[in-house]
């Protein structure tokens, strides 16, 4: 009789109580998600100013227009124009990701 009594005493989930809870667990993995991956997000925009700031042209403004030639050493396979270009390109996908994951697209 006690086990009846236990039973009566537990208030019964409805369904959509039920439904409600899971949505829960679920928009609870989901912030857990966005939270992680804004900060992988962050620390790879880091990364890529770095390596933006080391690959800038050390010519003066005058020698890029006169079409001077960077130094033989440090010019890349493909040439400075195109890596700076898909480096470029890497940061604006980064930076797209890390606003998807904040939910903040429209800025």
């Amino acid at each position: 009789m006690t086990k009846v009594l236990k039973k009566a005493a537990r208030p019964r989930q409805t369904e959509e109580d039920l439904a409600r809870g899971e949505i829960d667990r679920v928009n609870a993995r989901l912030r857990h998600f966005r939270g992680v991956a804004v900060h992988v997000m962050d620390d790879a925009l880091g990364i890529w100013r770095d390596l933006w700031e080391a690959c800038q042209d050390l010519r003066s403004w005058e020698e890029i227009l006169d079409d001077a030639p960077e130094p033989e050493g440090r010019i890349p396979a493909g040439g400075w124009t195109d890596f700076r270009e898909k480096l470029h390109l890497l940061g604006t996908y980064l930076d797209y990701a890390k606003r998807l994951c904040e939910g903040s697209l429209e800025k």
